[in-house]
């Protein structure tokens, strides 16, 4: 599918089922971006701190509402519970999630640009961590994996997500409330997007 039909794709796929896939993107969502802030009374105001970055202990919630979402646009049961499938795995998952970071900061020492490069070349990683196809794969092989895979897509990518920022520049001027339909929306074009380059990947490797 193109870009457009992708996106055409999720708008019809998420009707009548905005609730359904809401409740489990915000939980993922805070779960993973959690840190813990320190606020500070000042002269000017108040200072926020943000002191130490939690969101890479539940890694595993990004695992599984990938795992979560591909059910759900394979027309698969999926649930709630989901989310927290994988926490069988936490070692592991949490294991490449510190290298991934851990690889991302070492480029974005040389400059902004490699750093983000980075994050686009990892974005297949929870995607290969909630396959079983890919268990045996170690730590740095998964990383390895996903940059294979979107070797020739990461620019692709950067595009798809760039063709929402006049969506992103409404959430202001909604209050935030366009994010009930925004979220479902975004969150299934883009698990579609990346699904469909892993899925092509997979097949043209076993011609």
């Amino acid at each position: 599918m193109s870009r457009a039909e992708i996106k055409n794709w999720s708008k019809e796929k998420i009707k009548g089922k905005i609730w359904e896939l809401l409740i489990p993107i915000l939980v993922a969502s805070i779960l993973t971006s959690l840190s813990i802030v320190k606020v500070t009374p000042t002269e000017n105001g108040i200072s926020v701190e943000a002191r130490a970055y939690l969101g890479i202990f539940f890694y595993f919630v990004e695992v599984g509402i990938t795992y979560f979402m591909v059910k759900f646009i394979n027309d698969e049961h999926h649930e709630f519970k989901d989310l927290f499938y994988f926490t069988k795995d936490y070692i592991r998952i949490f294991l490449v999630n510190l290298l991934q970071c851990v690889f991302i900061f070492l480029w974005s020492l040389l400059l902004i640009v490699p750093g983000i490069i980075k994050v686009f070349a990892y974005s297949l990683v929870p995607f290969l961590l909630a396959d079983d196809k890919y268990n045996n794969l170690g730590y740095k092989e998964v990383l390895k994996k996903s940059e294979e895979m979107m070797n020739g897509h990461k620019m692709d990518y950067f595009v798809f997500n760039l063709s929402f920022i006049g969506w992103a520049l409404l959430i202001p001027f909604t209050l935030g409330i366009i994010l009930i339909w925004l979220a479902p929306y975004y969150t299934t074009a883009r698990i579609k997007f990346l699904n469909d380059i892993k899925t092509s990947h997979e097949g043209n490797t076993n011609k």
